[in-house]
């Protein structure tokens, strides 16, 4: 930043000199309420499950029981990557600048790096939701699409977390989705009865989504035929950066705290300051250090949308 770039920052005259944007508000972010968020002090962090055991079976009178093994599933690695952003301030602009609001402090530009830091996390998470019918940047942990038809089970035959065929947001599609969470089995069989807690859309389906969770009667039909799909209190995520507009994904709660989608904060973003002995202009960066995975996404059900 300098007084060519900011020039009438140096004038007198001007009543503010305002930022561009909303200061958001930290209670604001979507990606925390769609991950688990952890801490790490290593390079980079693996996750990996297992199996559980079979159905007991008859013991027959003086024969021995059967005896099963646990099944150890594939890893999954979280490699943390660092991202930083810095700018540069003129000491000329230091010293002739007439308005607060232009951030030429450590302050202020804390504020502003921090809100660039923000918004890199909402696009890293949601990215895996955006691109997760692909595997350009987002596997899961037997290096395939986050979500797909069948996923491989560990004892066997498959599960699914993709809707086929791709279908808008509606009455059927959405109790379509209900009801294979709930039919779910595990690597061993075993139902799981998996109940979702969150719808995740876009703005553009908010109106659609409302209706759908809130209307005691079918808002699709005409014969007073009672809306079930309110049983499940799901609750809305709208959210500018799901950026399909008519897709839709269920989340249910993870099956335990090292499950699900998990973005490690390997250290928050430190802000530094330094100044240039020659020019004597200031400089401002954060740097950060972050990751998000997600080795089995059984509790995501998702549909691309017709």
């Amino acid at each position: 930043m300098n007084r060519s770039q900011f020039n009438k920052s140096v004038v007198p005259g001007l009543f503010s000199f305002a930022r561009d944007g909303y200061k958001r508000k930290a209670t604001e972010a979507v990606w925390k309420k769609l991950v688990n968020t952890q801490t790490s002090e290593r390079a980079y962090e693996e996750s990996a499950y297992f199996g559980t055991l079979g159905l007991p079976a008859k013991k027959p009178e003086g024969q021995p029981i059967t005896y099963d093994d646990h099944v150890q599933g594939p890893t999954k690695r979280w490699t943390h990557t660092t991202y930083g952003l810095g700018t540069v301030v003129t000491e000329e602009q230091i010293d002739d600048c007439l308005y607060s609001d232009v951030p030429t402090t450590m302050g202020s530009q804390t504020s502003e790096i921090g809100a660039s830091f923000a918004e890199l996390w909402e696009i890293l998470v949601h990215d895996i939701f955006n691109n997760g019918t692909g595997t350009t940047t987002h596997t899961d942990g037997e290096g395939l699409a986050v979500f797909r038809t069948g996923h491989t089970r560990l004892r066997g035959g498959t599960w699914d977390n993709l809707l086929s065929p791709a279908a808008d947001l509606s009455a059927t599609s959405l109790q379509t989705v209900i009801q294979q969470f709930l039919t779910q089995s595990d690597d061993s069989g075993k139902f799981q009865i998996i109940v979702p807690k969150w719808i995740l859309i876009h703005p553009n389906n908010s109106w659609k989504t409302k209706e759908l969770l809130n209307s005691q009667y079918d808002p699709e039909t005409a014969n007073n035929a009672v809306n079930t799909i309110t049983d499940f209190n799901l609750r809305p995520i709208i959210s500018p950066y799901y950026t399909d507009t008519d897709a839709f994904t269920l989340i249910a709660e993870p099956p335990n705290a090292n499950s699900g989608i998990i973005a490690y904060m390997r250290r928050k973003v430190k802000f530094a300051q330094d100044g240039d002995f020659d020019t004597g202009d200031f400089k401002f960066k954060g740097t950060a250090r972050f990751s998000v995975e997600v080795n089995k996404p059984v509790n995501l059900f998702h549909s691309a949308g017709a």
